[in-house]
């Protein structure tokens, strides 16, 4: 009973500590207090819109406009909540708004803001101060606002129509944001995620002029980014990014109907209903890839160079009803089919000459897609900051994008388009043992292959070849379809002590289907939690079947365990993470010292033993991983300087990522030149790129790196060519399955383990060790 009455009483909270608490979550990065501020600008109906950031708007964000302004009988209302008529906003009070009276309205919002939560929410967590003159005033005026969005300070002020809001000291009362926001290294990744969500409003707003400058230490106003005349959709592209990246896009084409088979892929009854929903805007074309010289080592850089095309996602912008939002399946959907549509235009030069499609797979387009429906039919209402939509009818609008992306980009009617899971993921024929000069019609597989049915499909973890060559590894990176279907069964192959991954053999066709794998790449092996499961019924079942793994390496020698099950059906692709989960928290590096060999089994493996607890650990994946991260961290370039040095055009906030990481890239074998006298995006000059194996890494990896370093500041960043190349030399220079290993050998592989940053899994994503079993169970 005392200690019922001791317990805290559930009561209200207070409103200032309900204000505090929610404020923290409208504006929660540089890059959220700069999008409310420009929005509230653009629903005022401002023609021209200047964003200032003083040291990278760590100290203060200025937004200017021309828009309406606000009277001044509203002034009060700022701090009794009363709606204001004119302003698209009512500046301090906590949801206060002039677009909605109530619920129903949001199914009719025009506007971006609608909750009147923005400067209510920057007024707790800054020190706001706003200059506004309405049209009808005759002089402006200044007002200061504490936390709780009440006037501290009002005098008259000059200025022409329009608001001046101006932020100083953002997140000065939340220690820890602060110190996250003023850390050097996050503020240019703040910064760059600003200037990207400025972009996206740069390129939408047409008849919105909006330029960004940065103010320096010493004053100087560097530009940032603008969109120019703002005249049309494409001219804000050229303001944006320039004439290079203009002149290499496409124009979608409108399609007055729906071919029946998109529409049954996406499984849409009736577009009849839905004619109100349209899609325009632009993406790169495909065709220029053909400009790549492709005898070149460094052809895939000059590729994407030429062609408009991206190593990284970073220019792709969605919008619906004008207003940018991430939409992935939509992204996922346009890549997809124009990566398909490249390598068409790849596969085959204009002079009939094959050439490489390679790039083609892993390049991205630009793209910027504007979606027009009824505002009944998306629901914004979602996040606080209103880029996670609901849209009513996402089936038809994925069915509507592929219509247009195959009327505007596949020229060819020859051309084959998959179906959207094809594009996804297909089968490599090589891999699965279908012989190269097999009719695709009719083709008996000779090594065991995996059967097609109508279920559910079980996704699969990315493990490939775990056991070398003899695993049955499916690749699904390969865009040609090859679906099957069984023919018939041959019997089952026989091994003592492990369980099957079937009963059976299937011989198969190759016929026409829309049922593909859904995962880039899937490997037969066994399921360690079946296992460990499998040892406490030690005595059950002694002897069951197992399916052969490869034809041509037959596991007739394999005795692992008595009633080991090794379960395709039954794996699933979240074990990897659990296990390694496991071993995370159970591990640390004084851990491998204190490991006992136990010795090797089946010439691929080192069984070791930590107090009652058995592990087993893949002697050539955990080789392979400590030679990797010993090559990754200490490998130097070889430098190739350049003859012409090499303009880069960046963007404002790439270039500044870039200066502030020149260590970063000149451990990559990068060297530039910086002129401090040439315009802000055009500084920097390549003199010296670095140069492994016949390959030579330029602009494309560059611009990788950036956006890597944009995300996560890592000082450890590298080209994912250069990890490419060096998990294949580790690879090939590893101890090998097969190799019979001597005790000091075997010590020596797992105490490397201990030296490790990540020792859980080899570079291509196989497991280096697992847990077998506690030695209690057995009674040991």
């Amino acid at each position: 009973m005392a200690s019922q009455l001791s317990r805290p009483r559930i009561h209200a909270l207070e409103d200032n500590v309900i204000h505090s608490i929610c404020s923290g979550q409208v504006v929660v990065t540089l890059a959220s207090a700069v999008k409310e501020l420009v929005e509230n600008s653009i629903d005022a109906g401002a023609t021209k819109i200047d964003v200032r950031l003083k040291e990278f708007g760590s100290e203060s964000i200025e937004v200017i406009d021309n828009g309406t302004g606000i009277i001044e009988r509203d002034f009060e209302a700022i701090s009794v909540l009363v709606l204001g008529p004119t302003y698209a906003f009512v500046l301090a009070g906590k949801h206060s708004t002039s677009k909605l009276r109530e619920f129903d309205d949001l199914q009719s919002v025009q506007t971006f803001g609608f909750r009147g939560e923005a400067l209510s929410s920057l007024c707790q967590l800054a020190k706001v101060v706003v200059h506004t003159c309405a049209s009808d005033a005759p002089v402006g005026t200044r007002m200061e606002f504490d936390a709780n969005g009440d006037i501290l300070a009002r005098r008259p002020l000059a200025r022409s129509r329009g608001t001046t809001v101006i932020v100083n000291q953002l997140f000065h009362n939340l220690p820890v944001r602060r110190r996250h926001l003023t850390d050097p290294a996050q503020l240019a990744k703040e910064f760059a995620r600003t200037v990207n969500l400025l972009t996206a409003y740069c390129l939408v707003s047409v008849g919105v002029q909006i330029s960004c400058v940065r103010i320096s230490k010493n004053g100087e106003k560097i530009p940032v980014v603008s969109n120019g005349s703002a005249s049309s959709l494409k001219d804000n592209i050229f303001g944006v990014y320039g004439q290079s990246q203009a002149s290499t896009l496409l124009e979608l084409t409108p399609t007055s109907s729906i071919p029946s088979d998109i529409l049954d892929e996406f499984n849409v009854n009736d577009a009849v209903e839905f004619g109100s929903i349209s899609i325009s805007g632009f993406i790169t074309k495909p065709s220029t890839l053909q400009s790549a010289d492709a005898s070149s080592p460094s052809a895939s850089s000059k590729g994407r160079a030429a062609s408009g095309a991206r190593s990284t996602s970073d220019r792709q912008f969605i919008y619906v009803n004008g207003r940018p939002c991430e939409l992935p399946r939509v992204a996922r959907l346009v890549t997809d089919v124009w990566r398909r549509c490249s390598k068409e235009a790849l596969a085959v030069s204009n002079d009939g000459l094959q050439m490489p499609a390679s790039n083609a797979s892993t390049a991205f387009p630009f793209f910027v897609l504007m979606l027009q429906m009824p505002t009944g039919t998306v629901d914004i209402n979602l996040t606080p900051d209103k880029r996670t939509l609901l849209l009513h009818h996402e089936r038809y609008v994925l069915a509507l994008t592929k219509a247009i992306l195959v009327q505007t980009l596949f020229r060819n009617p020859n051309v084959h388009l998959p179906s959207v899971q094809q594009s996804c993921s297909t089968l490599d024929q090589s891999v699965i043992g279908i012989p190269a000069d097999c009719p695709s019609e009719h083709c008996t597989l000779s090594s065991p292959t995996l059967s097609v049915s109508s279920r559910k499909r079980t996704p699969f973890v990315d493990d490939s070849d775990r056991w070398g060559k003899r695993a049955a590894t499916i690749d699904l990176t390969d865009q040609r379809s090859t679906p099957l279907r069984a023919s018939h069964k041959t019997p089952p192959k026989s091994t003592n002590g492990v369980a099957g991954l079937g009963e059976s053999f299937e011989i198969v066709d190759l016929l026409p289907t829309t049922e593909t794998l859904s995962r880039q790449q899937a490997s037969v092996h066994f399921s360690m939690s079946d296992l460990r499961a499998a040892w406490s019924t030690l005595e059950d079942n002694r002897t069951t079947p197992v399916t052969e793994v490869a034809s041509q390496h037959p596991f007739d020698d394999i005795d692992l365990v008595s009633n080991g099950e090794f379960s395709l059906g039954s794996f699933r692709s979240t074990e990897n993470d659990t296990a390694e989960s496991e071993l995370s928290t159970y591990f640390d590096k004084a851990t491998f010292n204190e490991l006992q060999i136990v010795g090797q089994f089946n010439l691929g493996f080192i069984v070791a033993r930590h107090a009652q607890d058995l592990f087993i650990i893949d002697q050539h994946a955990s080789d392979e991983k400590y030679r990797f991260e010993q090559l990754f961290e200490n490998y130097r370039f070889t430098c190739q300087p350049l003859v012409v040095p090499q303009a880069l055009e960046l963007s404002v906030a790439q270039e500044q990522l870039l200066l502030n990481n020149l260590d970063v890239f000149a451990k990559n074998g990068f060297a530039f030149r910086v002129d401090e006298n040439s315009p802000c995006g055009r500084q920097v000059q390549l003199v010296a790129t670095p140069m492994l194996e016949g390959h030579i890494f330029g602009r494309s990896d560059i611009e990788e790196m950036l956006f890597v370093l944009s995300e996560s500041c890592s000082r450890r960043c590298r080209p994912s060519r250069l990890r490419t190349i060096l998990a294949s030399r580790a690879c090939r220079s590893a101890i090998m399955i097969g190799t019979a290993l001597d005790h000091a050998k075997m010590q020596r592989i797992v105490r490397n383990m201990g030296t490790m940053v990540h020792p859980w899994n080899c570079p291509h994503g196989r497991p280096t060790m697992r847990h077998l079993f506690h030695l209690g169970r057995l009674g040991c």
